[in-house]
């Protein structure tokens, strides 16, 4: 399979993709959504960065936000999301159309809802190598059975004149997978493609991925809630709540020495092998209902470390050590535990 030159996987150099102050919002009938506020992150060459949090944090329509694809009523109001040199926010429809696939891919939760019912998968992939490379018929289609073997899909020239409704879950999540490597972009964003599968399955789909990240040299953006599914998988994480970045640091030292309470909380959440018939401890309370910006710490009703300067004011994302930053006036405290 030709592909274009393989990218540094290095992770260093100028930022590939660089998002700051990203503000969505959700025009209601029962009034404004405040669904991210004020998000950032950067991304290099090669590198893999998750986006972790709850239902509702954010994370999802992050994604979306960065290939101009949030739905209605939403819309981004504010930040910057930049491209290389150039900036996305300012894209023309047409110009979108030359970025999404062919640049950023993306990979979505669900294949049965991101899948065309009464298309092949051949008509599907072979779509996007003709728009994006500019590829005759036979050539296209020569392409995509290279592009279902890569993803191992069996008998790829047989199975591409098959429908959706033809291929198992696991199958279709690769299909999609096929279809964001087509344009060999540069950047590929996977929203929670392991979320509708069996724990087996995800493990399959998940070493497709790092191999594929391997071979190709993509950078990569994780959209998850599993902070176990990160571990030993990417190289930084961004731990999101209500919207906001709480925490960021290398994959490593965030399950070493997590500073937020909150990601305390969810990696004490989390199983670990050994444990039997032990009641894992809950975060009290419930997130916060984001029809109203955030005028102090959205975790502070939840915290046992919180403050009277929590209750009064949001804290910033600060570094607290190299690559490590968090946003938590008590975080020394928290440590400490």
């Amino acid at each position: 399979m030709s592909t274009r030159e393989a990218w540094s996987s290095s992770g260093t150099g100028e930022p590939l993709l660089r998002v700051r102050d990203l503000v969505t919002r959700f025009h209601t009938h029962g009034g404004v959504v405040h669904a991210v506020n004020g998000v950032g992150f950067e991304l290099r060459d090669g590198e893999s960065l998750a986006l972790v949090g709850e239902s509702g944090s954010g994370k999802s329509v992050t994604a979306l936000s960065v290939l101009g694809l949030v739905p209605r009523p939403g819309r981004i109001e504010g930040g910057e999301i930049r491209y290389q040199d150039r900036d996305l926010r300012a894209l023309r429809p047409k110009e979108w159309q030359e970025v999404r696939g062919r640049e950023i891919g993306m990979v979505f939760q669900d294949p049965m809802t991101s899948l065309n019912p009464v298309l092949t998968i051949g008509r599907q992939i072979t779509e996007v190598l003709r728009w994006h490379l500019r590829m005759g018929r036979n050539e296209a289609r020569d392409r995509a059975v290279e592009l279902l073997e890569l993803v191992g899909i069996p008998s790829p020239e047989r199975r591409l004149d098959e429908y959706p409704h033809q291929f198992s879950g696991g199958q279709r999540q690769r299909i999609l997978i096929a279809i964001a490597l087509a344009a060999e972009p540069r950047v590929l964003i996977a929203d929670e493609p392991t979320t509708a599968l069996d724990v087996t399955i995800q493990a399959q789909i998940v070493e497709l991925i790092k191999g594929l990240q391997q071979r190709l040299g993509m950078a990569i953006l994780w959209i998850t809630h599993d902070l176990a599914l990160v571990a030993g998988m990417v190289d930084r994480v961004a731990v999101m709540y209500a919207g906001q970045v709480v925490e960021e640091a290398p994959v490593g030292e965030l399950f070493r020495a997590p500073r937020h309470p909150y990601t305390r909380a969810l990696l004490r959440s989390m199983p670990t092998m050994g444990e039997r018939d032990e009641r894992l401890p809950a975060i009290p309370g419930k997130p916060p209902v984001l029809h109203a910006p955030p005028a102090a710490c959205p975790f502070a009703p939840r915290c046992a470390f919180a403050g009277e300067e929590c209750r009064t004011a949001v804290p910033t994302l600060d570094t607290v050590s190299t690559g490590h930053r968090v946003a938590c006036f008590r975080w020394e405290e928290a440590g400490r535990e």
